[in-house]
């Protein structure tokens, strides 16, 4: 397995390439679990978590997007 460990150069690092491929599950559990702390303390949140799906895509395409406009991609 070829990959860089120093960062050099425009080909991301065997560390960014896994934590990149780790990111999304990471972060789906991580908003899962805050919209339902934030829903026992407001109730009307819990209308929020029946779409957690849709959350979730909207915020991974806010973040795709935005990643993809500031590296020029």
């Amino acid at each position: 397995m070829l990959f860089q460990v120093g960062g050099q150069g425009t080909r991301p690092t065997f560390f960014e390439m896994a934590a990149a491929h780790q990111l999304p599950s990471s972060l789906r559990a991580a908003l899962t679990y805050s919209l339902g702390v934030l829903a026992l303390r407001r109730p009307f949140l819990h209308r929020v978590l029946d779409y957690e799906d849709e959350f979730f895509s909207l915020l991974m395409l806010v973040l795709e997007t935005h990643s993809l406009r500031t590296t020029d991609g």
